[in-house]
């Protein structure tokens, strides 16, 4: 981040301390980075939008410098009220919310808290709806694990990277999967069992809120990877129908656009935000 000084708070919201970048100046957008990640999700988009925008990124609980998940967390809803007393504490009235995976999942559920403060949400490689049975069976057998053996072991870690990018990501660019590969292997067997695995069952967990899209009336965006392993484009779909516009689906990415096709990503958002500030 060359173009401005990133500023760093420490907030202590609902009994632990949350980490947050803000960076730049203009009107503010808080971005939500997804499960497993940090802020560093967003850097590529942070070079770009720094000199237009007040970019807000807090990281998740547990993840980055973050304290642990506040006790009583237990859905998308509360994770939600927690970034609304966020900007609340930074004295920020109205915000664009632009969420990745995770990320998506809570700003929506934010939209719908406080919809006269959100100016416009984007949601990016997410999914409002429940979690495939299939799949939520075989991320909780996961967590388990994580949980019993306080670390991510190898075989977790060989079945999960790969479901962050698409196959070209893989090949293309093994730096990013080495990332996040190192990135999972720093979280300390605290961390994992009082907020990684927790976090885990809130998102792998959570109820159908599909509904939810029909009732936002602010602008929305919609975008997805085309080789999403683990939020399939027919996802994006359903929600941009439930929201009365078009998904833009991104040729060879994956469940990190951010990072496969930074580019792409930052364009969108730029185009979305110019639109709607």
């Amino acid at each position: 981040m060359d173009n401005l000084s990133p500023r760093r708070h420490l907030v202590e919201i609902a009994g632990s301390s949350l980490s947050v970048l803000d960076v730049g100046e203009g009107p503010a957008v808080l971005l939500g980075h997804g499960y497993l990640w940090d802020w560093r999700m967003w850097e590529p988009q942070i070079e770009t939008l720094q000199d237009r925008y007040r970019l807000i990124v807090p990281e998740m609980w547990g993840h980055g410098r973050s304290g642990p998940l506040p006790q009583g967390t237990s859905s998308n809803v509360d994770i939600a009220a927690q970034m609304l007393g966020l900007l609340d504490r930074l004295e920020i009235e109205r915000v664009a919310v632009v969420g990745s995976s995770m990320g998506g999942m809570w700003g929506a559920h934010l939209a719908a808290l406080a919809p006269g403060r959100i100016a416009g949400l984007a949601m990016l490689n997410s999914y409002l709806g429940e979690e495939p049975a299939h799949n939520r069976e075989a991320y909780f057998v996961m967590l388990d694990a994580v949980e019993h053996e306080g670390l991510v072991n190898e075989s977790i870690m060989a079945n999960i990277v790969p479901l962050f990018f698409s196959s070209a990501a893989l090949k293309d660019t093994p730096d990013l999967a080495a990332r996040l590969r190192g990135q999972i292997a720093s979280y300390g067997a605290d961390g994992l069992r009082r907020s990684i695995a927790p976090l885990g069952r809130i998102i792998f967990g959570r109820e159908d809120a599909l509904g939810l899209l029909e009732t936002l009336k602010m602008p929305a965006m919609i975008v997805a990877g085309r080789d999403d392993r683990s939020r399939p484009p027919a996802e994006s779909i359903v929600m941009a129908d439930l929201l009365a516009i078009t998904a833009h689906i991104i040729d060879n990415c994956g469940h990190s656009a951010t990072l496969e096709q930074p580019a792409t990503v930052t364009e969108l958002m730029a185009e979305f935000l110019g639109g709607i500030s």
